[in-house]
């Protein structure tokens, strides 16, 4: 057994609490209390290095709950402290579910910040995980971007259901009739802002109404006079608007759409600051020469990924062989289809053996959104993964879309991976 102190963390937006254990897991310090601020970390780290020195320890291993971005500054300023740096420091970085269901071996305990280091350090102790955690600086800039796009994407989405909620109050058959192809389209954007009531164009002839229309889209409308006609279709077919509700349902609509002109104003934004940041990442580049991606999805998928390399360490052991061997690219696959949560976790007891397996949807969700928002455009311009995607699509019983994308989703891993090891540019197979 190595002689190693073992430190385990719980993060909170106030504080860093820790508990210092021996290798073989009894308590030096069961619970310190100090703050998550660099006076806290000042604090910490002087027990940390009183330990070493009166115990005599070889080393330093850290373990933390990734707990939202509250870990990020402590673990940032340990794997930088040259003062530590003599004990080898090893930082290992959990995901909360990895603790919540190893407390499960154990006999009920109380939810407590004082006994939660415990089972942190406890369960880097006996199932040691397989890679240390790097602070990877050249990479977080890339995925600060494109998780905040993310966000400001699940931000329009919710904006816009919650605008069409309110649209049909103000013309119930506008989006079942559909006047024109887009209902967040910039013509039909101003039909609805600057018209309270659709009764008013209805009102005007087809004629009047389709030089309207043509002069609001700037004559970008394929054929204005089919729009006209469905849009006073719209009006006849719709539910009246009680008068007392029309200036307050115009006036939600208005600052909604706003609103949603805000967050894409937003996301063109953001998309344009990827783009700067994706120069200096050479990965991106690799995976946007995929047709279809471009570089915003190639950037996400590429910064959540981060360095391939702790994923083909350390060796791993053969079950088959019964012995150690490297690790591979599919190895690789294999894991950042788990961390994505694109995998199928099997369910057996005995005879039992379920004939359902769900798809696991845990772990890093801007991963699994990145991969499948690819995979949905490279069905659209890959031949090979377009006859993949069919091919389940026509399987599947139910959910026939949603099964076969997140199945060609599962397959588009192994393409990334392999395209990020290499660094080269896509090809097409030969056929």
């Amino acid at each position: 057994m190595s002689n190693r102190l073992q430190v385990g963390i719980d993060f909170s937006h106030r504080r860093a609490d820790l508990g210092l254990f021996t290798p073989d897991g009894q308590p030096i310090e069961s619970h310190i209390a100090c703050a998550n601020s660099i006076s806290g970390y000042c604090s910490a780290k002087r027990l940390l290095l009183q330990a070493l020195e009166a115990y005599h320890f070889d080393g330093l291993d850290v373990s933390g709950e990734a707990t939202s971005y509250y870990w990020l500054p402590f673990f940032l300023q340990l794997a930088a402290d040259p003062d530590l740096a003599h004990y080898d420091p090893q930082l290992f970085l959990l995901n909360p579910r990895w603790v919540h269901w190893f407390k499960k071996c154990f006999a009920q305990d109380s939810k407590t910040d004082e006994r939660d280091p415990y089972y942190i350090a406890e369960r880097t102790r006996t199932r040691h995980p397989p890679a240390t955690w790097k602070p990877q600086l050249d990479v977080l800039p890339l995925r600060f971007y494109t998780r905040l796009r993310f966000h400001l994407v699940q931000d329009l989405a919710r904006e816009k259901c919650f605008f069409s909620a309110y649209l049909f109050l103000k013309a119930s058959a506008y989006r079942q009739l559909r006047p024109f192809s887009d209902v967040f389209g910039a013509t039909s954007m101003l039909v609805l802002s600057r018209y309270p009531s659709l009764d008013q164009l209805a009102a005007l002839p087809v004629d009047d109404l389709t030089s309207l229309l043509d002069e609001l889209s700037q004559h970008r409308l394929p054929d204005p006079k089919a729009n006209a006609t469905t849009l006073k279709r719209v009006a006849e077919e719709s539910f009246a608007v009680p008068g007392s509700l029309a200036l307050p349902l115009q006036r939600v609509l208005a600052l909604t759409l706003d609103h949603i002109h805000f967050l894409q104003g937003r996301i063109a934004q953001v998309e344009q600051w990827i783009a700067e940041e994706a120069q200096n990442h050479p990965g991106v580049a690799s995976l946007a020469s995929i047709p279809g991606i471009g570089p915003v999805f190639s950037s996400g998928i590429a910064a959540e990924i981060g360095d391939l390399h702790r994923f083909l360490t350390p060796p791993k052991w053969d079950k088959r062989r019964k012995r150690y061997r490297s690790r591979t690219l599919r190895d690789a696959e294999d894991a950042i289809a788990k961390i994505a949560g694109l995998w199928w976790p099997r369910n057996d007891s005995g005879d039992f053996e379920a004939e359902d397996r769900h798809l696991a949807k845990t772990g890093n969700r801007y991963l699994r959104y990145y991969v499948v928002e690819s995979t949905d455009r490279m069905r659209q311009h890959v031949a090979e993964y377009q006859a993949y995607y069919n091919r389940k699509y026509q399987e599947a019983l139910t959910h026939k879309h949603k099964r076969a994308l997140v199945l060609s989703a599962r397959k588009s891993i192994g393409l990334f991976v392999g395209l990020l090891h290499r660094g080269e540019a896509y090809r097409p197979k030969e056929t």
